[in-house]
Formats: C-alpha cells, sequence, structure tokens
C-alpha cells in the first residue's frame, strides 16, 4: 500500500477536481467506503458561512482529490486568510516597466 497522509489534529483545505473553492475538513483520516478511500473528517469551527455546518461529519472521495493544503489549526487558517501582507505583486505593480539602471 502506498503511503496515506496523516491530518490528526489539523486542518485541511482540500480541492476537488473541477472545483474552484476549498473545503475544509479537521483532522480527517482516511476510511475506505465502497471500496473507495475517503477523507473523514469534521467540519471546523468558524469554518462554513453562518457556522451552520460546524462540528458535522464530512466525507471527501480521495479519487477526487486535486490539491491540499494543511493548516496546523482553525486559528492558523484564519491568521493566513486575514493577513494583510501581500506575497505576489498586483496587476498595477506587474505592469509597470523595469526601471533603467545605469552604472
Amino acid at each position: 500500500m502506498k503511503k496515506i497522509p496523516r491530518f490528526t489534529g489539523k486542518v485541511v483545505s482540500v480541492v476537488c477536481k473541477n472545483e474552484d473553492t476549498g473545503q475544509l475538513i479537521y483532522s480527517p483520516v482516511f476510511e475506505e467506503q465502497g471500496e473507495r478511500l475517503f477523507l473523514v473528517g469534521t467540519v471546523p469551527n468558524e469554518s462554513s458561512d453562518g457556522n451552520w455546518m460546524e462540528g458535522l461529519t464530512t466525507a471527501i472521495a480521495w479519487d477526487t482529490v486535486q490539491d491540499y493544503v494543511i493548516f496546523e489549526s482553525m486559528e492558523d487558517f484564519i491568521k493566513r486568510l486575514k493577513s494583510s501582507k501581500r506575497r505576489w505583486p498586483t496587476k498595477k505593480i506587474a505592469q509597470k516597466p523595469p526601471k533603467n539602471r545605469t552604472k
């Protein structure tokens, strides 16, 4: 069997094929259901609009996962989400012509 990642105690943002946004899942584990592998965990607090799904069990078919990002905690996720630090230039900055350098 191939090595399966462990996410115990972590918050994982999962993006499935043909989707634009990720789904958060807390402390997921792998379970086989109907001969398919699923990532099963709970919806973290503060992760859904109006928090109506928090604490519910959620399952994501592993063969539909396009990519995922691992966060240490929900607090880590929220901190990074709210971070005002920009790591990539905006279009306005990216379109500036390079400065001529003279020696």
